[in-house]
């Protein structure tokens, strides 16, 4: 599970934000909860610069992701050939329109600089190997190759 913005009293301005990893990640099981780090938002809003496209925002819902390679480099976890819907922002933060399909919307190590997303999901530098070591033990202690991603919407109060 993500939540979009949960620590979000921890930054400022207050609210979500991007560029930081204001948001939740929780990877819960029968067993236990753990939570970490996260930013569920693209780094920046507006034109990406190749395809001339405004940049993606997972909406929230459920969406199914698996294990599979961040382009070409490490293993991460993604949309696969599961469909997500997307929001596509503008500059000033408005939506542009929303579109479902695959997007390669995954959810990968992020930046120490930035948090290294035009769309994905991204994990904080210190905490991505062992959130990646947990979930990958979830999954194969449960013998799944996929699970359920829910994003929701915070601060929960």
């Amino acid at each position: 599970m993500a939540v979009r913005g949960y620590y979000s009293e921890t930054f400022a301005p207050a609210g979500n934000s991007i560029g930081q990893y204001d948001d939740a990640f929780f990877i819960v099981t029968k067993e236990s909860m753990t939570s970490w780090n996260g930013n569920s938002d693209p780094s920046r809003y507006g034109l990406r610069p190749e395809g001339g496209r405004f940049m993606a925002r997972l909406k929230p819902g459920c969406w199914w992701f698996k294990p599979l390679i961040h382009r070409g480099r490490y293993q991460a976890f993604g949309q696969g050939d599961n469909p997500v819907t997307v929001e596509r922002i503008k500059k000033d933060g408005t939506v542009a329109m929303t579109e479902t399909g695959e997007f390669g919307i995954n959810l990968h190590l992020g930046g120490v600089n930035g948090t290294s997303s035009e769309g994905c999901l991204t994990v904080c530098p210190e905490q991505w190997s062992d959130f990646r070591r947990t979930l990958n033990q979830v999954l194969h202690l449960a013998g799944l190759k996929r699970f359920a991603l829910i994003l929701a919407e915070g601060p929960i109060n």
